[in-house]
């Protein structure tokens, strides 16, 4: 695929008009805390590489990757010289799983920046968003990786400047193939510091017909009729609220907000 695109995409280009010389004082200060967290991570101990996140710091204004961890070796084992400058994006992306990619690039990421940009300007610093994706390593195999990242926005104008990220491997809890996606507040007073759960939603980059069970087929069947839940349990011999149980687990795969939406999005994937 051609890069351009892929750049284009991640970057999410916006003609707001920022000034990126010396002149806009904001921008410069970003640039020098910036430069102070990179020079932090390089300052990491090489001996924790192999059990640390790998982090990476994306400046939008110029389009490249500032900084990437030695440690990606660890992760998916290329030099993270390969992960730097003008292509380093698009050679992460590359990586990624091109249904899991289209997911991120159509509907997660233009949602963070629409959320992002909702928000107070005072109130951005606190926001991270996470989703994971299924991403090649140099043996030709996949990993699941948990994405997590923050956005440095300029104060005035909105415009993205930096994104700053981490990748953990979570292959060995995240079995299945949807896609979880969560944005949530950082919470803090002299006393509480937590995480705040404002978004969390499922999607499916590869919808199949075994997504469903047999049982959450039927059942879907039997309501894409009309027949109503009561009646579907009576016909099936389990309670009304086993078959509500498993309606809440059909809306989950199918990232459905109700069941007549559920139906369609199995009909039109040949799952019913």
């Amino acid at each position: 695929m051609d890069h351009r695109t892929f750049i284009e995409a991640i970057v999410y280009e916006e003609n707001i008009g920022l000034n990126s010389s010396s002149e806009d004082s904001i921008a410069l200060n970003i640039e020098l805390e910036i430069s102070s967290w990179i020079q932090h991570l390089k300052s990491t101990p090489s001996l924790l590489a192999e059990i640390l996140p790998c982090n990476f710091i994306y400046d939008y204004k110029k389009a490249e990757m500032t900084y990437c961890s030695p440690s990606i070796i660890h992760l998916l084992g290329f030099n993270y010289i390969d992960f730097t400058g003008k292509s380093g994006m698009a050679k992460l992306i590359e990586l990624i799983n091109p249904n899991d990619f289209k997911v991120y690039n159509e509907q997660i990421f233009p949602k963070d920046m629409q959320y992002l940009k909702s928000l107070p300007h005072e109130d951005t610093k606190g926001m991270t968003f996470s989703n994971n994706l299924r991403t090649q390593c140099s043996t030709g195999l996949y990993k699941t990786l948990l994405l997590k990242k923050c956005f440095m926005t300029h104060p005035q104008s909105r415009q993205l400047l930096y994104e700053i990220s981490v990748l953990i491997d979570i292959s060995a809890i995240k079995k299945e193939l949807s896609i979880t996606h969560i944005i949530e507040r950082n919470y803090k007073n002299a006393e509480v510091h937590s995480l705040i759960k404002l978004v969390t939603e499922d999607y499916f980059p590869e919808m199949h017909a075994s997504i469903l069970s047999a049982r959450e087929k039927e059942i879907l069947c039997h309501l894409a009729k009309g027949t109503k839940r009561k009646e579907v349990g009576v016909r099936l011999f389990i309670s009304e609220n086993t078959v509500a149980n498993h309606i809440k687990t059909i809306l989950r795969k199918t990232n459905s907000q109700n069941i007549r939406e559920a139906i369609d999005i199995c009909k039109l994937n040949g799952i019913i």
